[in-house]
């Protein structure tokens, strides 16, 4: 149901190709440094869009020796929302409604603050993430094979609380002829095909608890047992580099890859450390940091369709076979339209305040 519902709008708009190709020649815009025949960019007028979202965040822990693994999800909601970018600020207001969230009999309900940003400008990718979640049910085992009396089809647990915060940035190399702009913010138009080259660094902290150990009872001799804990802490960093290509087809329908893998540190933290009964502490072990980024769709001069995704994935080894895996990310899908007005109020705050 969640696919029909995010590709149904794109579909729709397939459908009346009368208004994407009805579009005003405008004025070519001020290029901000970008090679014009490559990228258009749009930062100074307004862009409005509409669009469904759903965000990810999942943990999971794994004994590699045993090939086993117990992977617990939030149930996250489908947000319906509305946008604006200006001056390359974007302001996005997304609600989960009722009807497109009827899931709780199956999956559980999950409390969550989630709040990420995804910053695209000419020269950094830069991703900001701060999440809060409460509840989360077991996605690799059934009720049954847990022995697990529960309200909810999934095996639920609403003692389950974790928060993270952190942040990754990449500095583009070929920001003369590459825009992620035009994929992921749709107030950039990239015209011919081009990629670059990508290097940065990133830093994360993730901490999980639950009123008792994350392991259930009857899978504790299946998993080494420093995995046996009901709290853990990591902290991150390090540095990544990757590559983004955008291939487009006739001018205006678009295919854009990205993907970077960092390596670093990571030192954690579990409570209680069943193996010398107490609590582990700076335990300093290789971490390793994952990032997709994808859309996909149609970008004109005033009208823009696409569907996006963004992943980051934290891998942190605990010495031998075992590990902890969180991952973040978002699924959007997105309908933006341009306006050719400016807005001379805000452009003279920005300048007073900035000096552009």
């Amino acid at each position: 149901m969640l696919m029909v519902r995010i590709v149904l709008p794109l579909v729709l708009v397939a459908l009346f190709p009368g208004i994407i190709h009805a579009q005003k020649q405008r004025k070519p815009p001020r290029n901000s440094g970008y090679d014009s025949t490559y990228v258009l960019d749009y930062t100074h007028i307004i862009t409005g869009r509409a669009y469904l979202s759903t965000k990810s965040n999942a943990f999971q822990l794994l004994d590699r020796e045993t090939e086993q693994d117990l992977l617990y999800r939030p149930n996250n909601r489908v947000n319906l929302g509305l946008g604006a970018s200006y001056r390359a600020y974007t302001l996005n207001i997304g609600i989960g409604f009722g009807f497109l969230n009827r899931d709780a009999q199956d999956k559980g309900e999950t409390d969550y603050l989630d709040a990420q940003i995804n910053y695209f400008s000419r020269h950094f990718a830069t991703n900001v993430f701060f999440q809060v979640y409460q509840g989360y049910y077991l996605d690799s085992y059934t009720t049954a094979q847990l022995n697990w009396p529960n309200t909810v089809t999934r095996p639920f647990r609403a003692d389950i609380r974790q928060a993270n915060a952190g942040f990754s940035s990449l500095y583009i190399f070929n920001n003369e002829r590459f825009s992620y702009r035009a994929a992921f913010n749709q107030d950039a138009w990239q015209r011919r095909s081009a990629g670059s080259l990508l290097a940065g660094a990133y830093l994360t902290y993730y901490s999980v608890q639950g009123d008792s150990t994350l392991m259930p009872s009857v899978l504790s001799a299946r998993f080494d047992p420093s995995l046996n804990f009901d709290k853990a802490s990591f902290l991150d960093f390090g540095a990544m580099g990757g590559y983004a290509h955008t291939f487009v087809v006739q001018e205006h329908w678009f295919m854009t890859l990205s993907g970077a893998l960092g390596i670093g540190g990571s030192v954690y933290r579990t409570s209680p450390d069943p193996v010398e009964g107490g609590t582990t502490r700076g335990r300093l072990h290789p971490g390793y940091h994952g990032q997709l980024r994808s859309a996909g769709g149609y970008n004109g001069r005033s009208i823009c369709a696409a569907v996006s995704f963004n992943v980051e994935t934290i891998l942190n080894s605990m010495g031998g076979s075992e590990a902890f895996q969180w991952t973040v990310g978002n699924l959007r899908l997105t309908v933006a339209k341009r306006f050719n007005k400016r807005l001379k109020t805000v452009d003279r705050v920005i300048k007073n305040v900035t000096g552009e």
